[in-house]
């Protein structure tokens, strides 16, 4: 029993969770629920209560296991409850119940033995969501080549989530068969008995989900073995209250913008375990390129996961109509694919913007700098993002960024001077700033060289390799 625990929500859904718990021999003290027929009967064998007789009993974590998050954690307040203890979301659920297995050390899994405590780490990368055209996933090969110059060995610990579209024969890849496992409990054994195979190591860790959790349990089992390097990549809360929960963990935190940094201490992590990380991507000293000229098209791109979240790729076709209103003469070229880009191909066909945006799927990451070279303006409607290496790519080759204010937005663009930042969501104010762009074609030159300085000048005497030998030794001291 998780003693103290209780599910609110003795529904479908918190049916579905109990079976969950109980898959990793976790059972809780109970169930609340609002429904007063139910009060004092079972739900698969755990007693049904009523919420406001919980303040008399023990209480460590309530889970809200219903659709009502909402309202019921107001509820829970008003009945006294801090919010430490009030967990909902059904990531940040099972980022506790995993928690919680961890502090028992996870007797389910047993510990290897006769660990080479003298042989050389390798470095493991999480690749969660598969080997796709992504910026964490780009970021993570051309980090895997400066790791094996360094004579490291290394491995991708990837997973069956999407089809692999991406192939770097950097270092070989596993992939988990995710699908094919019946539950969460599979998938941690799975990644936690890889992880053992391959001691000492370092995970780098892209995402706060399986491979992050089993990287962690690891550490508890293999202290001396292994270290953890969890990356901010994203400015989504996910990351935060996974990244917070499991610190003691977590050997070093890297970020890549100040904002990140900045809620990462507001989230309670001790500040001398964060340090800065920056993109090193290509950027030649001298930009020899031409920009958009009066009776040409306006070339808009677009490099990055065509998805809804955290991307708003379903807002780009409203885009396309608010510039074509301005009669501005262009062409949007989106490169990436997600699980929106057949559905924005339909779009582009029903909505009769054919001549306006045009789909081109996946390319080769050493197709990207070319691409960026026959672009004028990069854009972007995201709800959230970590520090877009998409962005840095485009403005190393002197194109105009024009993207919402998200994180990473203040460390790279100095709005008016080198791109432009508008408000998350307004639509509008981008198709505006672009239009500006476009009727003033010497501020794109003037502003798409100001946007390649600010990247040259940041990382000319960039050097990875020394970067990564130096946090590998503070790590493994």
């Amino acid at each position: 029993m998780m003693d103290g625990c209780w599910l609110f929500g003795a529904g479908k859904k918190g049916r579905d969770w109990l079976k969950r718990f109980r898959e990793f021999g976790v059972i809780p003290t109970g169930f609340l629920d609002n429904s007063k027929s139910l009060h004092g009967s079972m739900c698969e064998g755990v007693m049904i209560h009523n919420p406001n007789k919980i303040k008399l009993c023990q209480v460590e974590q309530i889970f809200i296991t219903c659709k009502e998050e909402a309202g019921i954690y107001k509820q829970l307040q008003d009945l006294g409850f801090p919010e430490h203890k009030i967990v909902y979301g059904d990531h940040n659920i099972l980022n506790h119940l995993l928690y919680y297995l961890a502090k028992k050390n996870m007797p389910a899994i047993p510990a290897r033995e006769n660990c080479d405590e003298q042989a050389k780490e390798r470095i493991l990368f999480d690749l969660q969501n598969g080997m796709v055209l992504g910026g964490v996933e780009s970021w993570s090969y051309e980090l895997a080549k400066t790791i094996a110059g360094m004579g490291y060995q290394g491995l991708y610990l990837t997973t069956d989530a999407a089809q692999q579209l991406v192939k770097d024969d950097t270092f070989p890849a596993y992939t988990f068969l995710y699908q094919q496992m019946e539950n969460d409990g599979d998938k941690i054994k799975a990644c936690v008995q890889k992880i053992s195979e391959n001691l000492p190591c370092t995970i780098i860790c892209n995402f706060p989900q399986f491979i992050f959790w089993s990287a962690c349990i690891a550490k508890r089992l293999y202290p001396n073995q292994v270290r953890v390097v969890a990356v901010e990549h994203s400015d989504d809360p996910l990351y935060y209250e996974a990244y917070s929960l499991w610190q003691r963990d977590i050997d070093r935190y890297m970020v890549i913008s100040l904002r990140m940094e900045q809620k990462l201490i507001a989230y309670g992590v001790d500040k001398n375990k964060i340090c800065r990380l920056s993109w090193k991507v290509p950027c030649r000293e001298r930009l020899e390129r031409s920009w958009y000229k009066e009776g040409t098209y306006l070339q808009i791109g677009y490099a990055g996961r065509v998805t809804i979240r955290p991307k708003r790729a379903d807002l780009f076709p409203a885009l396309a109509m608010k510039k074509k209103e301005k009669n501005i003469v262009f062409k949007m070229n989106i490169v990436g694919t997600g699980d929106y880009y057949e559905r924005l191909k339909q779009r582009v066909k029903e909505e009769k913007l054919q001549e306006y945006i045009v789909c081109i799927g996946y390319i080769d990451r050493k197709e990207i700098s070319s691409f960026w070279t026959r672009q004028d303006i990069m854009f972007s409607c995201s709800e959230w993002e970590g520090h877009s290496i998409s962005q840095s790519e485009a403005m190393a080759e002197g194109v105009v960024p024009v993207i919402t204010d998200v994180s990473g937005a203040e460390d790279d663009i100095i709005d008016g001077y080198n791109g432009f930042v508008v408000d998350v969501g307004d639509i509008e104010s981008l198709a505006e700033r672009i239009r500006y762009l476009y009727h003033n074609k010497e501020k794109i030159e003037q502003m798409g060289k100001n946007a390649h300085d600010m990247i040259y000048s940041r990382q000319k005497h960039m050097n990875q390799t020394d970067f990564w030998r130096k946090l590998m030794d503070d790590i493994w001291k």
